[in-house]
């Protein structure tokens, strides 16, 4: 079954030294997901200027819808990146177009609603998503995607009580509560938050652990690759993991699938790289 997944939050420019690259978590997942074959659209905002031209090219060439992506007297969002050993750190403007996402009036239904924590920053962008949460959806996805000083007890509170499957980072995780032990946390998570109905934990080398409310506790296999950069492997991993459940697919399934495409990814510069065809034939 075919779905509709709606995408909210930032489009911004990560600066490598002197390299550019468009991302943004939303961004890189719905690149990911129209990639694997989701009929996507993006709820963002960009600026009236050079970057902000450059990014709707680039979400017209991934095949991300842009009905909802308004374009504003603001600053194109953009973040300077560095990496320390394959770990990045993020300087992100601030004031930017992505801060001010209007909430769109639409009269297509979506299966699916996926947002993070970033563009909740700004009252305007978490007014939007609020009143886009109030929709009915067959999913809501929510990735923390938690970055300092961007968020608060609150927008995480909020964030999480509104998902149905929720999706964090073991580096994530203490923002939230302990987790020394992925099977303890997951399901204290879920007994916290009675909306939810899958925690997906990723953990770096380690793989990932999802905790379904009915089917239990599941690992996945531990990634095989050796970092270049981390960059996008988790919106990657998530956006795979999420394209085969909605497929139908078992957890482990999802879970081997998504497991596969962040450990190509890890291996690149730049969150949404080409993929090899053998790759792509495999994890769709």
């Amino acid at each position: 079954m075919e779905s509709k997944i709606l995408v909210f939050g930032e489009v911004l420019y990560d600066l490598f030294g002197e390299k550019t690259e468009i991302g943004g978590a939303p961004f890189n997942f719905a690149a990911h997901l129209a990639s694997l074959g989701e009929t996507v659209d993006l709820v963002s905002a960009v600026g009236d200027d050079a970057l902000g031209i450059s990014a709707l090219e680039e979400l017209r060439k991934k095949q991300i819808g842009i009905t909802y992506t308004a374009v504003l007297s603001k600053p194109t969002g953009y973040c300077r990146v560095t990496l320390q050993d394959g770990v990045p750190s993020y300087d992100l403007a601030q004031d930017t177009a992505y801060d001010y996402i209007p909430a769109p009036c639409m009269d297509t239904k979506y299966d699916v609603l996926c947002f993070g924590t970033l563009a909740q920053r700004s009252a305007v962008s978490r007014a939007s998503l609020r009143a886009l949460l109030k929709g009915k959806y067959r999913e809501v996805f929510c990735d923390v995607n938690l970055r300092k000083p961007f968020y608060s007890p609150e927008i995480i509170e909020q964030s999480i009580a509104g998902a149905t499957i929720l999706k964090l980072s073991r580096e994530e995780a203490p923002a939230i509560l302990p987790c020394a032990d992925p099977e303890r946390c997951t399901a204290e998570l879920l007994t916290r938050y009675p909306s939810l109905r899958q925690v997906v934990l990723t953990l770096d080398r380690d793989g990932s652990a999802v905790r379904d409310r009915e089917k239990g506790f599941f690992r996945s296999p531990r990634p095989a690759a050796k970092a270049v950069s981390t960059v996008g492997a988790g919106d990657a991993f998530g956006a795979c993991y999420l394209h085969h459940l909605l497929k139908g697919d078992g957890i482990e399934a999802s879970l081997a699938a998504a497991t596969l495409l962040s450990d190509y990814v890890v291996t690149q510069l730049g969150a949404v790289p080409a993929l090899p065809a053998e790759l792509r034939e495999t994890i769709i």
